[in-house]
């Protein structure tokens, strides 16, 4: 076989070492969790009332951090630093750390004032946990198409899907792209909605020079470890709503035990006893990481436009524009690099193509299996028991069904190809790799047509793109 031949035809692969992509980690981290290890600090609230708690409840986040006790409703020192810092950092009056964004989103819309058979629009394109923070309240969602460039919330689809028992539009910035927010404000401001935003993958992003996450009533952080900053698992919720954040606060932390009989039904609604609390371990690590953010964005923007350059002009795959270039308010921060392929142009199915990749040594994900309502859950409508709850138990007439969303189907179908190499601390070198890679498959895709029958057995339909990643070799100190 000669030194071009594809890696999958049994070829020399272009890599055959694993990218590394890890969290940005220096001494800080460690020396915040030192000091909070120090004062035994592990998780330091309170979930009880108080004769002050309201005024607790109405604190900002910067006036929490005069807060003297190391045990309180808002938490620990740790986790009110964060709160202040992150909240400072985004220019907003609350933020309020949890344990996941997924508890996150279920606890905006909450917040917000959805509730059982309220109807919540939320886009096609997601992970699962934004439909399934929906269903937490017992609310209905209501899934719409995306827009073809930026994969976000279509805003002619929105207006569509509104109905009397529309209560909110849950954003998704996908991949650090931004939905239109000036054309869905609007919608929500002529239908009296709410907006939460789902900004797991665009910390840093902004439109009009506003970060995402604090353009509509709420917004929502994810601090997993894949994403640009991180605490391990946990999440920000984000608000200039005195009214929101005091029910945030209330239903993160046993909210049940805080009310007693004054308390009309309004405040009393969606305030159930849950526990979504960030502990104090991995606030220390959420401030320390919140520091680098600027950095780590920086590193994943060169990266990403290392690799765009790398794969311009080939035939079969197309670069969506960045935001950063166009004509809107929109600047997006990359979460990984999509690019859109073409199975007619390239003569190939994506998942061959997809495999040869691979066996070259770099792995591009295709997006999510599935359009979020694919899932059992949604097609067979039983998340509550089995008799069909929150829809059966609210009447209502909400369908799923393949083909409802074409649009993201076809992204998710045919159409994407993620690389998530992008992330510290892959190099530009690690990009020129990717691009050589993609390169020399689109090179040889005639001979990879020819062999695709023998090679069909071992396809995925799609790919989730994280293979031959490896964690960073520990040191021996």
């Amino acid at each position: 076989m000669s030194a071009g031949t594809l890696a999958i035809l049994g070829g020399e692969p272009v890599r055959d070492r694993p990218f590394v992509v890890e969290p940005m980690v220096d001494g800080e981290e460690e020396r915040l969790v030192l000091e909070a290890m120090g004062e035994k600090s592990y998780s330091r609230y309170i979930g009880s009332a108080t004769p002050d708690i309201e005024q607790i409840l109405g604190l900002t986040s910067d006036a929490a951090t005069a807060i003297e006790s190391h045990w309180h409703f808002l938490g620990g020192r740790q986790v009110r630093r964060f709160a202040s810092e992150f909240a400072a950092g985004f220019g907003v009056e609350y933020a309020i750390p949890v344990n996941a964004a997924t508890s996150g989103l279920g606890v905006a819309l909450a917040a917000v004032g959805a509730g059982p058979g309220d109807e919540v629009i939320v886009p096609a394109i997601s992970f699962s946990a934004t439909a399934s923070a929906v269903l937490m309240f017992n609310s209905i969602p209501v899934f719409v198409d995306v827009d073809a460039d930026s994969f976000c919330l279509d805003p002619a689809a929105v207006e569509a899907a509104i109905t009397p028992r529309t209560k909110a539009i849950l954003i998704v910035h996908l991949a650090g792209n931004l939905a239109d927010m000036d054309a869905i404000r609007d919608i929500a401001a002529r239908r009296d909605l709410k907006i939460v935003e789902d900004a797991a993958q665009a910390i840093g992003a902004t439109w009009g020079g506003a970060p995402a996450g604090t353009l509509g009533d709420a917004g929502v952080f994810s601090f997993q470890e894949s994403k640009n900053i991180m605490t391990g698992e946990g999440g920000m919720i984000v608000t200039n709503d005195p009214d929101i954040a005091r029910r945030a606060r209330l239903i993160a932390n046993h909210g049940e035990a805080v009310l007693d009989d004054h308390h009309q039904p309004d405040d009393l609604a969606n305030i159930v006893g849950f526990n979504f609390r960030m502990p104090e371990l991995c606030a220390a690590v959420g401030r320390a990481q919140l520091a680098k953010l600027d950095a780590v964005n920086l590193w994943r923007t060169r990266n990403a436009d290392r690799l765009r350059a790398g794969l311009a002009g080939l035939p079969g795959i197309t670069l969506p524009p960045s935001q950063r270039a166009g004509n809107t308010p929109a600047a997006e921060v990359p979460h990984m690099l999509i690019a859109l392929y073409d199975a007619r142009a390239m003569g190939l199915d994506r998942a061959l193509f997809v495999a040869a990749l691979g066996a070259e040594g770099v792995a591009a994900g295709t997006g999510y299996p599935r359009p979020l309502y694919g899932a059992p859950t949604y097609l067979r409508k039983i998340a509550y028991g089995r008799r069909g709850c929150p829809w059966t138990c609210n009447d209502s007439t909400v369908a799923y069904h393949r083909g409802q969303c074409p649009v993201a189907e076809g992204l998710l179908d045919e159409r994407f190809l993620w690389f998530y190499h992008i992330a510290y601390s892959s190099t530009e070198a690690d990009m020129d790799d990717i691009a050589r890679a993609v390169v020399k498959v689109v090179d040889h895709r005639e001979a990879l047509a020819r062999a695709a029958p023998r090679l069909q057995a071992a396809l995925r339909p799609t790919d989730q793109g994280r293979l031959a990643l490896a964690p960073a070799p520990l040191g021996n100190d």
